[in-house]
């Protein structure tokens, strides 16, 4: 049967065509104005907050800070190992200007550092309820100071992951980045404070390494602080030196077992550490004279022995200062890895006694 085309008809055609145009061309200026909106929204950020982004500097390095409102007040935010890395550091705005602080205080379970400030201006504002009001791929800003440079960058990505203390972002924040703002772009809101990156290189269930190295980033939420401990100066950078003593024989301690382990021997000019210079010193010394096969293995016992001693001594003497609960955090994780390494020289005296 032929089809009829009125005239009727085709102005119906038309008028639903042009309907359809009108409304793909109306969606599409709100699809475009919406994306410009977001660039215009992530980079006014950094414009808006000026005087709320913080660098903090002293002689021992750089790291990044903000100033959000939390509880009734306005307080410089960042993290507890910034502050604890760069004793009698300044705080400084974007705008040059300084910051006076009073008040400082370190979050119990986080590691997040707080300072009041003078109120005025238009402070960052921290979201609460995080886990409730944000989604996962939501998009997210990192305001960082890239390498401790002093320049603000803007660091785009998406929200990959929620937990009770942290915020998983893909935003690739680097060194220098910690301390800043994560920022919820649709409410502007402060959701996390960047932290820290885990680097894996291998698969821990087929033990192969990765073609390209794993990297996951992660921010503490602010929201989930339920105690701020009060800050004494003093008492806070003792125990800081403290940590960084203890966290530096853990380095060389297992550069030594590299050591072993790669060479069969021990280079003593590589091993510089004061607490164990002395022995290795000592010990090699003593390897050098002649003396029987017995006499040898005895050496090499009592010097391993030391290393087994000397993975506890510190940690246990250093455990009744730390009065901070992030110090105290900080040491029972070396005391963790010292406890590994203790077994690790036990075991090298076992098969020394067996003639292994």
């Amino acid at each position: 049967m032929p089809v009829k085309v009125t005239v009727t008809g085709v102005k119906w055609c038309r008028d639903r065509y042009l309907s359809m145009k009108t409304w793909f061309l109306f969606l599409l200026s709100l699809m475009l104005g919406e994306l410009r909106g977001e660039e215009l929204g992530a980079a006014g950020l950094v414009q808006l907050h000026r005087s709320n982004l913080v660098m903090v500097r002293g002689a021992e390095g750089s790291g990044s800070g903000f100033v959000a409102s939390l509880g009734g007040g306005n307080f410089l935010l960042t993290n507890a190992h910034v502050v604890a890395g760069i004793k009698g550091a300044g705080f400084t705005t974007l705008d040059g200007g300084q910051i006076k602080v009073e008040g400082p205080s370190i979050a119990v379970g986080h590691d997040l550092f707080r300072i009041a400030v003078a109120g005025g201006g238009k402070p960052l504002e921290v979201m609460l309820e995080v886990d409730r009001k944000v989604a996962i791929g939501d998009e997210v800003v990192v305001l960082g100071n890239a390498e401790g440079g002093g320049v603000v960058n803007l660091i785009r990505g998406h929200l990959v992951g929620i937990g009770p203390q942290l915020v998983e972002v893909d935003a690739p924040f680097l060194s220098g980045n910690s301390g800043s703002p994560i920022i919820h772009l649709k409410t502007g809101q402060v959701i996390g404070v960047a932290t820290y990156l885990s680097i894996k290189k291998v698969d821990a269930a087929t033990q192969r390494a990765f073609y390209q190295p794993v990297v996951r980033r992660f921010g503490y939420r602010i929201d989930s602080v339920k105690i701020w401990q009060p800050v004494v100066w003093g008492a806070f950078y003792a125990q800081a030196g403290e940590i960084s003593v203890v966290e530096k024989l853990t380095e060389d301690l297992g550069r030594f077992l590299i050591d072993v382990s790669r060479k069969g021997r021990v280079d003593g000019g590589a091993h510089t550490n004061p607490a164990i210079r002395m022995r290795i010193d000592q010990w090699e010394k003593d390897k050098r004279k002649k003396m029987s096969e017995r006499d040898a293995t005895a050496v090499d016992q009592n010097f391993l022995a030391f290393l087994r001693s000397t993975c506890r001594a510190d940690v246990i003497a250093a455990q009744p200062r730390m009065t901070y609960d992030y110090f105290q955090r900080k040491l029972s994780e070396q005391q963790r890895d010292r406890g590994e390494m203790a077994e690790i020289f036990d075991k090298m005296i076992k098969e020394l006694q067996s003639g292994r």
